[in-house]
């Protein structure tokens, strides 16, 4: 397959709020202290841990607690047991699970700060639906960063299109598309001169940090993507539109309808080649329909920031 690539990597900060220990605020009462005590031992590298190096903890019954550091894996040597896991999960809640059954039925929980949670356990299905999950054997918790210096490459793709095709970014799980996002969002929203930037948050991750009086930012919060993107073009007026983890096929049908507006949208899908994002039928409509004028695969610059594999629309359909 026929692709430019860019090597030019963007250098990126990370942080994020701190609240209890070091770690987001909405975690501070929520971790067990034993847990805690035992990630203030950790060493990576030699140095002790940060926890702004932590992109995720895993926590699972009857197994040793693991982190996401940079990339890598390491084993924290703390269990945790099945009750433990229940009554955070309770905690996370706010004390009431059926507020949030909706979102646990569906495999994760977001709390304050753009922090989600992955839920597993035990499934009570009807009808080929997830009415209940019991038996919590894991959490997953991502914690998520601020960059404030990525996202100038994919606003570079966006201005060479004429702001009039978006820009489909896609990656393994883990690799930074969220991270990118937000980073793109506040440069598009932060530019000079700013442009109108709405983002549809469908689970509450996106709009992290994204609260600079500065920013000329509108965020859809909780809207299925296809209305959201409706309401950003219909409504909002909006002149570049961002959403996260595209690729149902029948989402990809309302969001080619909902996208004839001509305002671009930067997306991101899971994915590890152009080949691989293309054999999803719901991307393959996409694709189809031309919303994308690139498509950006990212790697890790170990630094913090991004090298970009940027592969044009042309590219794309000559090499599937």
């Amino acid at each position: 397959m026929a692709r430019m690539m860019m090597t030019r990597r963007e250098e990126a900060r990370a942080s994020a709020p701190m609240g209890t220990n070091g770690w987001p605020a909405s975690l501070g009462g929520l971790l067990p202290g034993r847990l805690l005590e035992a990630l203030s031992l950790c060493r990576v590298d030699g140095q002790p841990l940060r926890s702004d190096d932590v992109e995720e903890m895993r926590l699972r019954a009857g197994r040793q607690v693991s982190l996401t550091v940079k990339g890598q894996n390491c084993m924290v040597p703390v269990s945790l047991d099945h009750r433990e896991l229940w009554d955070m999960l309770v905690r996370m809640c706010g004390g009431s699970l059926y507020a949030y059954s909706h979102n646990i039925n569906q495999g994760y929980l977001t709390l304050p700060g753009g922090v989600r949670v992955g839920v597993a356990g035990h499934a009570s299905v009807e009808g080929g639906r997830v009415i209940g999950v019991r038996d919590v054997t894991g959490l997953c918790i991502r914690i998520p960063h601020k960059h404030t210096r990525c996202g100038q490459e994919i606003c570079r793709l966006l201005r060479s299109f004429s702001m009039t095709r978006g820009v489909l970014i896609y990656a393994p799980p883990g690799v930074g598309k969220t991270t990118l996002l937000r980073g793109v969002a506040a440069e598009l929203a932060g530019g000079d001169p700013p442009l109108r930037t709405v983002v549809i948050d469908t689970r509450g991750e996106l709009s992290f940090e994204a609260d600079e009086a500065s920013l000329c930012l509108d965020v859809l919060s909780g809207y299925p993507r296809p209305l959201g993107v409706e309401i950003a073009a219909r409504t909002l007026n909006a002149e570049v539109m961002i959403c996260d983890e595209i690729g149902d096929f029948d989402e990809a049908v309302a969001l080619a309808s909902a996208q004839n507006c001509g305002v671009p949208l930067v997306a991101t899908a899971h994915a590890g080649s152009v080949r691989e994002l293309l054999r999803r039928n719901g991307l393959r409509l996409l694709h189809r329909a031309a919303l994308f004028g690139a498509y950006v695969g990212i790697r890790r610059d170990g630094r913090g920031g991004f090298f970009y594999d940027v592969t044009d629309w042309e590219a794309a359909e000559h090499g599937t």
